[in-house]
């Protein structure tokens, strides 16, 4: 489970064998998500118990964040990182995050802010929002051509699409929507507002899950978005029947839940 570089083209019994690493997924390994929760409020605290009760339940293969990992300028905070289950962390960075962002990049072993994460059947496309979108965007493009997962979710922290106050961002939208529809992907995982809202766009789900800690946001009244305004986690697990993808409120209730397929190769 570390980032990957580039990867010659695979061949033709991969996708076989990602389909077998799917069903190994179905006994309880799964994937939990958090953003904008590196705050030190009641709401991060009530996450990370959610996140430690999980692992109990059954043990998470990692946890990836969509970014705002330490307020107010990302200084890495130790406390907040042994609050969460001890499982591998692989995170986005987020503006807050900027200011600190070399000192983040160190103590998570990156050399750079955006990579590329496989995780069993997942392979997760990890971009940094906050500068040199151009030559992510290249990167991102020569990725995707070679990937031959069959779940491609791509993770960052300003959304595309958004209910709250920030909302969507038209610049990623028009540098990044159509290799999105290009290259299959099936989940966009966000953050940035402060609350977790789903929408779809082309046949791409767009989560927002900014719901980690930090002092939560209204939602506007945009019309095709499922909204909640709650600390929350999100959860990723492979099954026979596909990747099941929920949220989880801080007392543990399913806020949403929804089933995405294998994208063809």
């Amino acid at each position: 489970m570390v980032p990957k570089g580039l990867r010659r083209p695979r061949p033709p019994w991969a996708r076989l064998h990602a389909l077998v690493l799917l069903l190994g997924l179905a006994f309880g390994e799964r994937v939990a998500v958090l953003g904008d929760w590196g705050m030190d409020t009641p709401g991060r605290a009530q996450v990370a118990a959610l996140l430690r009760e999980a692992h109990r339940e059954a043990p998470l293969a990692a946890l990836l964040t969509t970014g705002d990992n330490f307020y107010p300028k990302g200084r890495v905070i130790e406390a907040f990182l042994k609050d969460l289950p001890p499982v591998p962390l692989y995170p986005a960075f987020g503006n807050h995050d900027a200011p600190h962002l070399q000192e983040q990049l160190r103590r998570f072993g990156l050399s750079r802010p955006y990579y590329r994460l496989t995780l069993g059947p997942v392979d997760f496309f990890v971009l940094y929002t906050e500068e040199g979108l151009k030559e992510q965007r290249a990167w991102l493009e020569e990725n995707l051509r070679e990937s031959q997962a069959p779940f491609r979710v791509l993770v960052l922290h300003r959304p595309l699409h958004s209910p709250g106050p920030h909302g969507g961002s038209p610049t990623l939208r028009a540098l990044l929507g159509p290799l999105l529809a290009r290259y299959r992907v099936g989940l966009v995982l966000s953050g940035h507002d402060h609350l977790y809202a789903r929408t779809r766009v082309g046949g791409v789900v767009h989560v927002v899950t900014g719901g980690g800690g930090a002092s939560l946001y209204a939602p506007r009244p945009l019309p095709g978005f499922l909204v909640h305004r709650a600390h929350h986690a999100l959860f990723l697990e492979g099954t026979p029947e596909g990747l099941w993808v929920y949220a989880r409120d801080t007392k543990g209730g399913i806020l949403d839940r929804f089933l995405l397929t294998p994208s063809p190769p």
